[in-house]
């Protein structure tokens, strides 16, 4: 192991935690929520763990804070100089759509939008189906 404190190795270690993702930690096995195989954990994603602890009914995993990473990694890149951000006309919900590259409809409104303002239920709760 690299012994060797830097910039990079420190960027390294918080880019691990910031970027750290549930599924890497979690899988559903027979229909039961379990916790995967430390074993079969990438470097990386071990990196992000603060801590394994025994509890009733199983293990609780505890991982490094994702914002403070993030925040610290921003602070770092300047993302947060204090300057605002740039004026866009389109909504939030708009932008990440088009970002992801779903269509959004002539009038601006993406169907999501306009199917979640009329009320209907998107995602159905584990163990519901439509009838």
């Amino acid at each position: 192991m690299d012994t060797t404190i830097d910039k990079n190795h420190v960027l390294s270690e918080l880019a691990c935690i910031a970027f750290a993702n549930a599924a890497d930690y979690l899988e559903v096995k027979d229909g039961t929520l379990q916790i995967r195989d430390t074993g079969t954990l990438s470097r990386e994603a071990a990196g992000a763990v603060a801590s394994v602890e025994r509890v009733s009914g199983g293990l609780k995993v505890k991982l490094y804070d994702k914002l403070k990473a993030l925040e610290l990694l921003g602070k770092y890149l300047s993302l947060f100089d204090g300057s605002a951000p740039e004026a866009d006309d389109r909504g939030l919900l708009e932008s990440l759509l088009l970002a992801s590259g779903e269509e959004v409809e002539e009038d601006g409104i993406p169907e999501v939008q306009r199917t979640a303002a009329a009320g209907t239920v998107l995602v159905e709760p584990p163990g519901v189906s439509k009838l």
